[in-house]
This record gives C-alpha cells, structure tokens and sequence, in this order.
C-alpha cells in the first residue's frame, strides 16, 4: 500500500501506527511511504466490498492521515489517495515509474502546503467531526472553486459571501465540500494555504464568527492538514 510520496531526506524513517508498520523507502529523488499488506485481503473486490464497512474505512483513512502527519516532520509530503494498493512490488514500481514526473512535480507544488477547511451554518451548530477526516472531507470534496449558491435570507447571504471571498483570497486553491443533510449548512470549503498563511486564515474566520454569531451563524475552521483534499 502506498500512503505518500515524499522528499528523499524522509527515506529510511519506520514508523508503527495503528499497529502496522510503515517505512519509507528511497526511488530516485523521493521517498515511498509503504505498508506491506496481505494480497488476499486487499483484492481489488476485496477493498470494494469493504469500504461499505465504516470501522474499516475508518481504520484505513486514520493509518493514512497519522502517517502524513508524523512523517512532515522529516521533509514535505504528497499524500496518496486513501487505499491506494498495488498487487505486488512489480506493479508499485512499474506505476511509481510512470508518475514520477507529476508526482515530483506535485511534491515540490504542494508538499509543503496545508489546507484548512471552513464550515458556516446558520443557527447553533455542533463542530463537524466524527468521521476521519480524509472520509470525512476529502472523499466529499468537489473539483469547484465557484461561489456556493445559499439560500438565505440577505444579511445571512451577504455575511456568508464576504468570507467566502476573504478566505478565497488567502488561498492558492480551493475545492467545494459536499454539505447536502447537513442542518442549516451555508457551506463548507478546503483552501490550500501556504504555511505562513494559515495564522491569517484563522483571524479572518475568528472575526466572522464574532459577527456571524450576532446573525445566528456558526462558524468553525479545522485545524491545519496535509494536502489531502488537492492531490
């Protein structure tokens, strides 16, 4: 299974999470964040069936999100996408092959970068949680950076719109969250941040809340996280 793609310094690292044991080996100028699995429980089928059991998943994205994280410490780090599983070392290597270009290319683009989700709803709200965050976030994004279309009564709208367009700004790209069933959600966005950013981001979503608040909006920014969302 490969978990992410990093800088070359991160080679060498091992790491135990969640009980199984990951290490980072060197290709070229990256390095491969690799959990050896059994081929027989992650089958193609296999993993289809499975990703209908919440437990399961659940345990897969948190693996994939604790690697990334305890791994940025060593150097920048692109994350794969959840449950990316090769049938044996021919086929990671033939394929690490193929996307070695874009993928340094992306490491150097996004390796470093966070991304900070915003959720605004209207009315009392509970802080999202719950689910792992790459279920809960990134499996839910969409390839949009378009304006969310809220039906609200005009001050709500307007309160909605301007930090949609403040928090756009600070961010070098943004994808849309899907928020349909949520109770009273406006919307919900990752923005991709450059590190030094992410103290500005936060102000300016600490500051709408103290003025959403008065027009019953609620407001929360999630905690800074690898690129997942982007890559």
């Amino acid at each position: 299974m490969l978990l992410a793609v990093c800088s070359p310094e991160v080679a060498g690292r091992r790491l135990a999470i969640e009980g199984r044991r990951v290490q980072a080996v060197r290709f070229g100028r990256l390095a491969l964040l690799l959990s050896f699995v059994e081929q027989s429980t992650y089958s193609v089928d296999e993993i289809e069936r499975r990703r209908q059991e919440p437990a399961w998943l659940a345990a897969e994205a948190r693996l994939l999100e604790q690697t990334v994280e305890r791994s940025r410490a060593g150097g920048a780090v692109l994350p794969m996408r959840l449950l990316t599983v090769f049938p044996h070392s021919a086929a990671l290597e033939e394929s690490v092959r193929e996307h070695y270009a874009r993928w340094s290319r992306a490491l150097t683009r996004l390796g470093s970068k966070r991304e900070c989700v915003v959720h605004l709803y209207a009315g009392p709200h509970a802080a999202p949680g719950g689910e792992p965050y790459v279920v809960r976030v990134s499996q839910r994004s969409l390839r949009s950076s378009r304006a969310p279309s809220i039906k609200a009564d005009a001050a709500l709208f307007a309160h909605a719109q301007a930090l949609w367009q403040a928090c756009t700004k600070v961010a070098t790209a943004t994808r849309r969250v899907q928020t349909s069933g949520r109770r009273g959600a406006l919307w919900s966005a990752a923005f991709l941040v450059n590190e030094r950013d992410v103290a500005t981001l936060s102000t300016l979503v600490s500051g709408s809340a103290e003025a959403g608040a008065a027009l019953g909006i609620s407001a929360y920014l999630e905690v800074p996280h690898a690129p997942f969302t982007f890559v």
